[in-house]
């Protein structure tokens, strides 16, 4: 198993989801509809990859997403 970081925003009247480490982005009308189309989207890109490599260089790997206020 592996653990990607996703960061989603509200546009207008749709949520866009974006995987920080692979640069893949979906969408959907919900917060949930939007992380799910992700995971179908993440899992659909791996599949057409070469696995072993790409996802070597997450596997120890941990990381974060804060936010500053200026």
């Amino acid at each position: 198993m592996f653990n990607f970081t996703v960061f989603i925003e509200k546009e207008d009247n749709i949520f866009i989801s974006k995987n920080l480490e692979l640069w893949i982005f979906s969408q959907g009308n919900t917060y949930e509809e939007s992380l799910s189309n992700l995971k179908e989207a993440t899992k659909l890109y791996l599949e057409d990859e070469e696995k072993e490599t790409l996802l070597s260089n997450f596997k120890n790997k941990q990381y974060s997403l804060t936010a500053i206020n200026i």
